[in-house]
């Protein structure tokens, strides 16, 4: 029989669970005399969005997505939940309801109450409800605890664990104030050799943290310490996290007789060391880990089902202990907020200042490839549509060089994305490309001119091509003497276009442009070719991270950065160091015209202003700007 395993949700790690449900499919078919289940199959994937579940499902072979609830349980015997873990409860107390198996990522919930009600329901149900955190179910971890209990390094003194990261900072748990934050994200990795080192009976927790620029915390220190039946102490413990704060991850156990070092990073356990007083004693155990780790879990909960016995299994009490430490964790934070909100209201009474500053309202909006949401990107039809927005500071487009060496805007160094043809760029020549269609990105059939809403366009041709740059200057040049700027990529971190530096240059001086150019790039040295070209003209260096940008804006003498909305710091006092030139950032998550992939992640960009950001790139200006 194979287990119709069902997912809820499609985030981050569902793209890792899959192919390590499969791998553990295959382990399954190879004991199949041994096995009541001989095989996982992952029959359907629910997401509330139809479009993100199809999505998904077609990207990993998965015969049905649905948005139907009822569907969805019609097929399925056990469900996996990866949705933000404010969602947890519920989702997971919906299946057991329904009878199914429940497998639900870390933490299993926010709130004690909602764990002890979950277990208590699975118990009733008499169904399998495991909590996902793969490192306890991964042979290294394991054998460390087994060798603990052994006593080869003693009576536990004291266990110490650190997981950090440097995030992406456009992700969920860097703005979320309420469920988001290091401890909340990276918690249960920390917290778990300390519950199945020391159990849950008198352990006593003492919590400090560091709030970045977002309002969640960026660094935890949480601090523990066990006592017998006369309030003595007899174990200490410490579990740090951070997100934006970088430390080293290992794991220390620390015994009467010698300890264990797990080397970073100990949560993908791989290999440790066994110490003691006499070095001549040490020894370094290599352990299996295969794949993400998540195999381990999946054969875990499959064993649960057939009724097998799991000694490493996390328990009902210690998964109740883990979300009693984020309860307390949490409601700490809303504690000392509130305390910060009033006694800053109270300052705020007393000097009699009533205006609120907006951060936002001096962030200026350039339309990205134009209105590019609107309008087929990089077109004359999406460069205008951009000039007429009433405060817009400027337009971003991307230059690349015909195989006859004439300058053409379009993004991607390959037609293929945005035409109907096939191929570089620069194996074109200007008249070949100009032959092209265009396509909405992703799209295989031409764009229709007359679908496009064009009537207060009178400057445009009815042309839909790729245009050159020279085009472009011309059809905007009334827009241009009002002060629109123009930011230019060259797109020649891939490709090398030779002398494109000079020949943009020249371009802009003959047609008089020079105060409304930003040149840009992935590529710092032409940035620096630029300055050496011409001292005055104004340079952005673009890249992923903030902080590699702002070194190779001071290595290449440029004016500006141009980092990824993710690559921003959201730690304390980290946009201080970006004051004084601008910072102009990009999200690549927004949807194109025609395009069937993207969302509107971030939802309001403007949020960057707090990490710093001067100015944003936005497919959809028209959204910051009526």
């Amino acid at each position: 029989m194979k287990l119709r395993m069902g997912m809820i949700g499609n985030g981050r790690i569902a793209n890792r669970f899959v192919e390590e449900c499969r791998a553990a499919s295959e382990k399954l078919e190879k004991q199949v005399e041994q096995q009541k289940i001989d095989g996982i199959e992952i029959t359907c994937v629910y997401n509330p969005k139809q479009e993100s579940a199809a999505e998904f499902a077609k990207k990993h072979r998965i015969p049905l997505a649905t948005s139907d609830m009822e569907e969805f349980l019609g097929n399925v015997d056990a469900v996996y939940i990866a949705v933000p873990h404010q969602f947890h409860f519920d989702y997971a107390k919906s299946m057991l309801e329904a009878g199914k198996h429940v497998l639900c990522e870390k933490p299993m919930s926010l709130i004690e109450s909602d764990v002890i009600e979950l277990y208590e329901l699975a118990e009733q149900k008499k169904l399998v409800l495991m909590e996902g955190i793969k490192t306890n179910y991964a042979p290294g971890f394991k054998e460390i605890i087994q060798r603990v209990k052994r006593g080869e390094i003693g009576t536990v003194i004291d266990v110490e664990a650190a997981f950090t990261r440097i995030p992406v900072a456009n992700t969920r748990e860097c703005w979320d104030i309420e469920n988001g934050g290091s401890f909340t994200e990276f918690g249960s990795y920390a917290l778990l050799p300390i519950v199945k080192l020391f159990g849950t009976k008198n352990l006593h927790a003492d919590y400090h943290y560091v709030e970045g620029e977002t309002g969640v915390d960026t660094y935890v220190k949480a601090h523990f310490y066990q006592t017998d039946e006369f309030g003595q102490t007899i174990s200490y413990a410490t579990a740090k996290t951070g997100l934006g704060t970088k430390s080293e991850g290992q794991l220390l156990i620390s015994g009467t007789k010698g300890y264990i070092l797990v080397p970073s990073p100990w949560w993908l356990t791989k290999k440790f060391e066994i110490c003691r007083e006499d070095p001549s004693w040490n020894q370094t155990i290599t352990t299996e880990f295969e794949g993400a780790g998540l195999r381990y879990e999946i054969e875990a909960f499959v064993k649960m089902m057939q009724g097998e016995e799991v000694p490493e299994y996390l328990t009902a009490e210690e998964s109740r202990w883990m979300a009693e430490q984020m309860d307390h964790f949490r409601n700490l934070k809303q504690y000392r907020r509130a305390e910060r909100n009033r006694v800053y209201m109270a300052k705020m009474m007393e000097t009699e200042a009533s205006d609120d500053l907006d951060i936002n309202e001096d962030v200026g909006i350039w339309a990205h490839r134009g209105c590019c949401f609107r309008y087929p990107e990089n077109t004359i039809p999406a460069f205008l549509a951009a000039a007429k927005l009433q405060g817009l500071k400027g337009i971003e487009l991307d230059i690349q060089l015909t195989k006859d060496g004439e300058m053409v805007v379009i993004h991607d160094e390959k037609v293929d994305a945005t035409t109907t043809g096939t191929g570089a760029v620069a194996d074109y020549t200007l008249a070949e490309l100009q032959a092209l269609q265009i396509t909405g990105r992703g799209c295989e059939e031409p764009v229709d001119v007359t679908s496009l809403k064009l009537e207060d366009m009178p400057e445009f041709d009815g042309n839909l091509r790729i245009p050159t740059i020279r085009e472009v200057f011309e059809v905007l040049m009334p827009y241009l003497k009002k002060g629109l700027f123009i930011n230019i990529e060259l797109k020649n971190s891939n490709v090398r276009y030779e002398g494109m530096e000079q020949k943009i240059l020249d371009l802009v001086q003959e047609m008089g442009l020079e105060n409304n150019i930003i040149y840009s790039s992935f590529l710092p040295e032409s940035m620096g070719v630029i300055k050496e070209l011409n001292p005055q003209a104004k340079t952005g260096i673009l890249g992923g991270w903030v902080h590699w940008c702002t070194q190779k804006m001071q290595e290449f003498h440029a004016d500006a950065v141009h980092p990824y909305t993710g690559g921003m710091d959201i730690t304390k006092g980290a946009a201080k160091e970006f004051s004084g030139f601008p910072v102009r950032a990009w999200n690549m998550e927004e949807p194109f015209y025609g395009s069937k992939t993207g969302r509107f992640k971030d939802g309001n960009m403007l949020r960057y202003a707090k990490l710093g950001v001067t100015d944003l790139f936005t497919n959809v200006p028209e959204e910051y700007l009526v």
